[in-house]
């Protein structure tokens, strides 16, 4: 008689093979792909969408063997609230950037389209549609972003305020106490020095544009016009657009007589504040003194 021992042995493997095996390739590859889902975040799609794939094409029964399917259930929801939020992001950034100055000389069209497709999945709560809508938007606004720094790079101005008059200033904006020089050495012709003082409380603030050394009294007023370019020279002595709002008018104190002041005319043409792009400084431009058709610009600072 032979011995029965390896007999038990080819049982126990028969049994350990068939236990092994019970698991479907197709069952083990899902599961392995949507272990690899990891975090979700937006850039998660090929991943969520592979194991979405290959989970729908098991059949019913297998289906069940997919242990960690509420993990992938769990990363749809997650990734359904992430483009939610996205869009909203990006519908907002649209909004706000089509108020910018420079979104007028563009052809908005196209954005417009994604904006209202966009926000119309969100009403619906088509998650289906998320992405596309998402990617849609997301590149008409990059386009737009793009011309409008673009844009922006040509102007020596910057945007201050949304609204009809993007790049005034407030009165509030302004220093309390003057002291404006030229950004550029110029003729003697020009303001060597545009400073104010308060002399008395019941008195306005009077700015004092120095030729020469010499001043006379003047009061100003701040008026918002409509957006316009100015030529302007900056401080490496290259002409430049300004795109101003704020005009600023000087108008000589008392009569002419008892404040007699030959450059008058010249002061009191009109001048432009506005903020230098490259640091936000306070710039006021005056128009220049020798005839030429620029502006000459004056800060607190260089």
């Amino acid at each position: 008689m032979k011995p029965s021992a390896p007999l038990a042995v080819i049982a126990g493997l028969t049994l350990a093979l068939s236990v092994t095996g019970c698991t479907d390739p197709s069952v083990s590859a899902t599961m392995k792909s949507i272990d690899s889902i990891g975090t979700v975040s937006i850039e998660s799609k090929d991943a969520i969408d592979s194991a979405n794939e290959q989970y729908d094409s098991l059949d019913k029964e297998l289906k069940k063997e997919v242990e960690n399917y509420e993990d992938l259930k769990s990363a749809n929801k997650r990734y359904d609230q992430l483009l939610y939020s996205e869009i909203t992001k990006e519908i907002s950034h649209s909004q706000e950037i089509l108020t910018s100055y420079f979104a007028q000389q563009f052809d908005t069209k196209e954005i417009e389209a994604a904006k209202s497709d966009a926000q119309a999945a969100l009403d619906a709560s088509d998650t289906d549609g998320y992405y596309k809508v998402y990617k849609a938007l997301k590149k008409a606004d990059k386009e737009l972003d793009t011309f409008i720094k673009d844009e922006m790079k040509k102007s020596y101005s910057m945007e201050t305020y949304g609204g009809d008059n993007p790049f005034r200033l407030e009165e509030s904006d302004l220093p309390q106490e003057w002291l404006f020089s030229p950004i550029k050495m110029q003729t003697s012709a020009h303001p060597s020095l545009v400073a104010s003082r308060k002399e008395a409380t019941d008195l306005p603030t009077y700015i004092y544009l120095y030729i020469n050394n010499s001043s006379r009294k003047y009061t100003y007023e701040l008026n918002q016009i409509p957006t316009k370019a100015i030529k302007v020279q900056d401080e490496n002595g290259k002409m430049k657009t300004a795109l101003v709002n704020t005009e600023v008018k000087f108008t000589a104190a008392f009569n002419q007589a008892a404040n007699n002041d030959l450059s008058k005319e010249l002061n009191e043409r009109p001048a432009y504040f506005f903020a230098r792009a490259k640091d936000n400084a306070i710039v006021l431009a005056l128009q220049n003194y020798d005839g030429e058709d620029y502006y000459v610009l004056y800060t607190s600072g260089n």
